[in-house]
């Protein structure tokens, strides 16, 4: 496989990837511009009247928030939603319909709470109150795509051929999460 081959199918794959990102980024924008809550609760996008229970510290430093349903009832549960684990989700005052208050990331999603992991900076101190209602709003996931940028970023940089059976392709889509370039050595693995 010769080096532009690999250059001009990176280049290319980066340009999907930023295209992709852009109209997903744009499609949450349009929700919050265009869509009642009610009805983006009813997709399973956006929870609705929420407030804390518990907050805590948690691994490095970021803050936990467990919300759940104002109780009107004895054992209120969560409306039918499709968060996970994992998902980018924005925290709104339900009382203003304006800015967020802050971006985090779900930990932890049962029928009756979820917990959202808050990231908490020198410059940024999040004061949430208990009797307040609150609402979350599943955001664009950013992770996925520096996921896969980052791989293909090193490609696009590498100077050189490539070996066509090169276990070295293989090996920066999995190294680059976890090693920093500047541990790596250069190989030629034949990949069989």
């Amino acid at each position: 496989m010769a080096s532009a081959s690999v250059e001009s199918f990176v280049t290319k794959q980066l340009e999907l990837l930023e295209l992709e990102r852009d109209a997903e980024v744009e499609e949450r924008r349009s929700w919050q511009e265009n869509i009642s809550l009610k009805e983006l609760q009813s997709r399973g996008v956006c929870l609705l009247k929420l407030q804390v229970s518990s907050q805590r510290t948690g691994l490095y430093g970021r803050l936990l928030v467990t919300l759940e349903p104002r109780r009107y009832g004895s054992a209120a549960a969560l409306p039918s939603n499709s968060f996970t684990s994992g998902d980018i989700v924005g925290l709104y005052d339900a009382a203003n319909e304006g800015s967020q208050l802050a971006t985090g990331i779900l930990t932890r999603v049962t029928q009756k709470s979820v917990t959202v992991a808050f990231d908490e900076s020198h410059d940024f101190q999040l004061s949430l109150d208990r009797e307040n209602s609150y609402r979350l709003l599943k955001l664009a996931n950013d992770v996925t795509y520096k996921r896969l940028k980052k791989p293909a970023d090193v490609l696009q940089h590498l100077p050189g051929r490539l070996p066509e059976r090169s276990g070295f392709i293989c090996a920066v889509a999995e190294r680059t999460c976890h090693h920093p370039w500047t541990s790596w050595h250069w190989e030629n693995h034949d990949c069989g």
